[in-house]
């Protein structure tokens, strides 16, 4: 659905409603109708959905009442921020499944308390290379380096785009995460092969890079970066 901010008329305007997206980019607002793809059943998107459901199972049969009203209290003292950059509460099991499933995706350990702080030390800058060659070469430079204890890379890319494209973010899927600590650049190619195949010359390929820590599952804002393959 779409979220729309009120003023004394409309002021800005996001998501999708009756057939409309509305969106903004560097240009500013804009409007374009939508367009659903087939949206097959990957097995990267059975495993979001089983981890949701294990989770939120979890939660109703396992996590004692002490651990419950910990969440709740944590999830009030900590909102979140939505996309007009206003701040949200969400309820407790919202905020155990989303802190877990970024844990768990980074390849972490499932907390059953809540963290003390969702502190952590996002990325500076990312810098993508993409080169067609023997071998080819897609990587990652980051920066701060090396990231901090318990910090991961947690990375998204699209596939082999058409040169002329601009418009990439939609196609962004997650593709790896790095090891705790490491240093820049990361090497993603094989992540990448494994889950688009290969690319050339002249495709462009979008890059979405975050940092996520895995004992807390908090998660900075993530940087974005649409290349050339040379």
């Amino acid at each position: 659905m779409a979220k729309i901010m009120f003023g004394a008329a409309v002021t800005d305007a996001r998501g999708k409603l009756a057939g409309i997206v509305y969106s903004k980019n560097a240009a500013g607002a804009y409007i374009r109708q939508k367009v659903s793809p087939t949206q097959s059943l990957t097995t990267r998107r059975g495993q979001v959905r089983e981890r949701i459901t294990n989770l939120s199972k979890y939660w109703s049969a396992t996590l004692t009442p002490e651990q419950i009203a910990g969440w709740n209290a944590f999830a009030k003292n900590n909102p979140v921020t939505d996309v007009f950059g206003r701040t949200m509460t969400l309820s407790g099991i919202q905020t155990f499944c989303r802190l877990n499933s970024n844990i768990l995706n980074v390849g972490g350990t499932q907390i059953d308390d809540p963290p003390a702080s969702l502190t952590l030390v996002g990325l500076e800058t990312i810098t993508v290379t993409a080169t067609e060659g023997a071998p080819d070469v897609l990587s990652v430079a980051y920066t701060a380096t090396p990231l901090s204890a318990n910090h991961r890379l947690s990375v998204w890319a699209t596939q082999p785009l058409p040169g002329g494209r601009t418009f990439a973010k939609p196609f962004l899927r997650w593709i790896h995460a790095s090891a705790a600590a490491a240093a820049s650049p990361a090497t993603i190619l094989s992540a990448y092969n494994a889950k688009f195949g290969t690319f050339a010359a002249g495709q462009r390929v979008g890059i979405r890079a975050q940092v996520v820590d895995e004992t807390t599952g908090a998660a900075s804002t993530g940087l974005y970066d649409l290349v050339t393959v040379s």
